[in-house]
């Protein structure tokens, strides 16, 4: 590993992400990951109260109570579904579909005119409350497939690394999460075979 490996492990495995998507349900399957140098320790940064926060910030949602052990099951079941439907890029099957209004209709949202710059957007906000985060998880999930480029969610190409991502380059060709991390990592067993060789 690279000299810089320690501290780039330490940051990769902190309470925030240096390592973000422009979907919340991307984001939120990615709070459950594991480590990508291949030691076998699994993190869930659903546990961490700082992540939290961090979470909620982004989603731009405020909720006044930490989780019961029923909503961590529930938030817990929410990212294993949406997990499954990112991986395979497929649009929910009616069984999942049906699953997923159910979770939209426990929290119902309010459209509001909100500053966005120098204009004004129509915005959704939802409940303060755990519902309101899983269907603002639910309806990034949605605008993902409504944009038909659910295709550019990709697994890294480390198999060491659980982490997805959205493949934002021009070619569509982006084979690792991070460069820095996963990347280097494959360069340097890459070359520690050829050295071998």
């Amino acid at each position: 590993m690279p000299p810089s490996s320690h501290r780039l492990n330490q940051r990769w495995a902190g309470p925030i992400p240096y390592t973000l998507s422009p979907y919340l349900c991307i984001e939120f399957v990615n709070s459950r990951f594991e480590n990508y140098t291949g030691t076998g320790e699994v993190y869930d940064r659903l546990n961490m109260t700082r992540w939290r926060k961090w979470f909620l910030d982004r989603a731009d949602i405020t909720v006044k109570h930490p989780p019961t052990p029923d909503t961590f099951r529930e938030l817990r079941l929410v990212r294993t579904m949406l997990r499954g439907l990112l991986e395979r890029r497929a649009r929910p099957a009616a069984q999942t579909m049906s699953q997923i209004n159910h979770y939209l209709a426990a929290s119902p949202g309010v459209w509001q005119l909100r500053r966005a710059g120098a204009s004004v957007e129509p915005r959704m906000t939802w409940d303060a409350d755990w519902n309101g985060v899983i269907a603002a998880l639910l309806i990034s999930y949605g605008q993902l497939l409504e944009t038909g480029t659910i295709d550019r969610v990709r697994e890294c190409a480390n198999p060491h690394c659980t982490w997805l991502f959205y493949d934002e380059s021009r070619n569509a060709a982006r084979r690792w999460c991070d460069p820095q991390a996963c990347g280097n990592l494959h360069n340097v067993h890459a070359h520690r075979e050829r050295s071998r060789s």
